[in-house]
């Protein structure tokens, strides 16, 4: 029985994540010139959802097309992590605020089990584990905030954070970071807004700082 073809906007999607995935944890990394025959080729699909993959993450800052020579991954500069660690502060310092306000004792739990994880992944070795914890307790900062259009505005900020939070890992910080977020919780906890929105601002600035000492040392700044 002959084969289904795959719906075109299914093989765009696949595309999108394989390649996004690659990028973020730098299998591509940095400069890397991708081919859109090669992608077909290592993916099994056609060049045409490749295409479309490509002109989306170009638009959302992961890679840039250039005329005659193709597409390549984009080198993060010094702007570009300043840009987003600006909105970042002002958007997850006040959505700190607002879960300390708006944290149930289900909620708690949760946040104290994510916490859990990540501290358990990284005493065991496992940094990517750890840092894909981490990342859930922001997301569930975001999500106790009740305000859809603030996950949205996250939501687009979400590979550039993603990227720049792996570099901070790379970079020997996973054990501060785990310390902050778990003084950020135990503000949340606490039903103290004032001092969740410090601590984030405090932990924020850090991931900043050492995304910018990562990026300097290799020429990528402006």
């Amino acid at each position: 029985m002959a084969r289904r073809p795959r719906p075109a906007g299914n093989l765009r999607e696949q595309a999108l994540g394989t390649i996004r995935g690659r990028i973020l944890d730098l299998h591509y990394p940095p400069g890397s010139l991708l081919s859109e025959n090669q992608l077909s080729e290592e993916m099994g699909i056609s060049r045409t959802p490749i295409r479309e993959a490509l002109r989306e993450l170009a638009a959302g800052g992961l890679v840039r097309i250039l005329p005659q020579r193709g597409v390549v991954v984009s080198e993060p500069s010094v702007q570009d992590i300043v840009e987003v660690y600006q909105l970042r502060e002002q958007l997850e310092c006040f959505a700190a605020r607002l879960a300390a306000e708006h944290v149930t004792d289900a909620d708690a739990r949760t946040l104290a089990a994510d916490h859990a994880e990540a501290l358990a992944h990284f005493g065991a070795g496992h940094l990517q584990q750890a840092y894909d914890a981490s990342v859930r307790l922001h997301a569930h900062v975001i999500a106790l905030t009740r305000n859809a259009r603030l996950a949205r505005f996250m939501n687009q900020l979400g590979d550039q954070a993603h990227r720049f939070g792996l570099m901070t890992l790379r970079h020997g910080r996973a054990p501060q970071a785990l310390d902050e977020h778990g003084r950020i919780i135990a503000a949340i906890l606490a039903r103290d807004g004032a001092a969740a929105e410090a601590l984030m601002r405090e932990h924020l600035r850090a991931d900043r700082d050492m995304a910018m000492a990562a990026v300097l040392p290799t020429g990528l700044g402006p």
